[in-house]
């Protein structure tokens, strides 16, 4: 008994000589170092940090150190135009944290001086940005960037980004997830009138959705690669030039028309195709205001049904959520009338022209605008 009651409390001496060893070392990290390993945990596991200790506290809380930190969702960019403004085209910044003034400047004004920058795309911090350049014909490059922390990168475009006048560019969609890599995709969808037409051929051209090929740019190879293989998904691959999307366990998921979400890899590889979980599309294939989202790990997708009055029973906006990723079984998480949402004065003056442009990525709340 005296012998394995010893053996006992050696077992504990050795166990917490251990955890002394890995405290100490943790300690000896300078903040610097300590803030870039914190930096690449996703935000749930940040927060769980700040219970750690009170220094780990401090340092994930200091305005310096949060710029290299993951954020809950902080705001929203939006873009506007004035033609009799200065300058035309302006972006702006909506804070919905709270938490002061953000650390976002809106005018991006940290970026290589182009003739006009459009935002195209954002995925957990990074920003897609399109910036035209004053040549003949139009020619234009792909900014990524970190508005919270100012660094930027230019991304050449891909040889058919530039072929068609400058307001006809398509659909480009940025992949970015911290927690799998450091490197970042810009996804490029090419339609078939691009794929096959020269430029001479291209002007007047009308864009049907369809796309005939998926480029995608890796950060890390530092080229684009091309993929031809969708023949098999035929009026299935074609999109909404607005079709939002969502960058999910290093898939790209887009929705289509004939009510589909598509998922691509980051070789630009057809993965599968999820139905949506309302068939309601229109005579082109087209399910009005919807949209696929993120939020708490799981895909959620929303459409409204709008265009009726306000006081139709049939005006709603639904949004549904897919709990089991390798299913099809998509389960009604809100179904609401706009006029519960935002009151009959406001209603009334808005009419049918908001859109959910966001689902909170923590706790699955919507933002819409008007």
């Amino acid at each position: 008994m005296a012998g394995g009651a010893k053996k006992k409390r050696v077992a504990r001496s050795s166990k917490s000589k251990k955890k002394g060893g890995v405290q100490d070392a943790v300690s000896e990290l300078t903040d610097d170092v300590l803030a870039d390993i914190l930096s690449r945990l996703p935000i749930k596991s940040l927060c769980h940090c700040k219970l750690v200790c009170r220094r780990w506290r401090n340092l994930i809380s200091h305005p310096e150190h949060r710029k290299k930190l993951p954020q809950t969702l902080a705001g929203f960019f939006y873009g506007s135009y004035d033609r009799n403004g200065f300058p035309e085209w302006a972006r702006h910044f909506i804070n919905v944290s709270g938490a002061g003034h953000p650390l976002i400047e809106p005018s991006l004004s940290f970026l290589p001086v182009y003739e006009r920058i459009d935002m195209v795309d954002s995925c957990n911090g990074l920003l897609l940005c399109r910036g035209w350049k004053s040549t003949h014909p139009v020619t234009m490059d792909y900014v990524v960037c970190n508005p919270a922390t100012e660094k930027w990168v230019v991304v050449p475009e891909s040889g058919f980004s530039s072929k068609v006048k400058y307001y006809e560019v398509r659909i480009a969609r940025l992949g970015f997830d911290p927690a799998i890599s450091p490197h970042f995709h810009v996804f490029e969808f090419i339609p078939d009138d691009v794929w096959y037409m020269d430029d001479e051929k291209m002007n007047g051209n009308s864009f049907d959705g369809r796309i005939e090929v998926v480029a995608v740019y890796s950060s890390k190879a530092g080229i684009w690669s091309f993929n031809e293989d969708h023949f098999k998904w035929g009026d299935q691959f074609a999109m909404r030039t607005d079709s939002k999307s969502v960058f999910l366990n290093g898939v790209l998921h887009l929705t289509s028309y004939y009510g589909m979400i598509l998922a691509f890899d980051v070789k630009g590889n057809g993965l599968r195709c999820i139905p949506v979980p309302t068939p309601d599309y229109d005579d082109y294939g087209d399910i009005p205001d919807c949209g696929v989202y993120l939020s708490q790990g799981h895909l959620y997708f929303a459409a409204g049904n709008i265009y009726k009055e306000p006081h139709d029973s049939e005006s709603e906006l639904s949004v549904w959520v897919l709990k089991d990723y390798n299913s099809e079984n998509w389960s009604l998480k809100h179904n609401v009338n706009p006029l519960h949402m935002f009151g009959e004065h406001y209603y009334s003056q808005f009419e049918d022209n908001f859109s959910v442009i966001s689902i909170h990525p923590e706790h699955g709340s919507l933002a819409e605008e008007h």
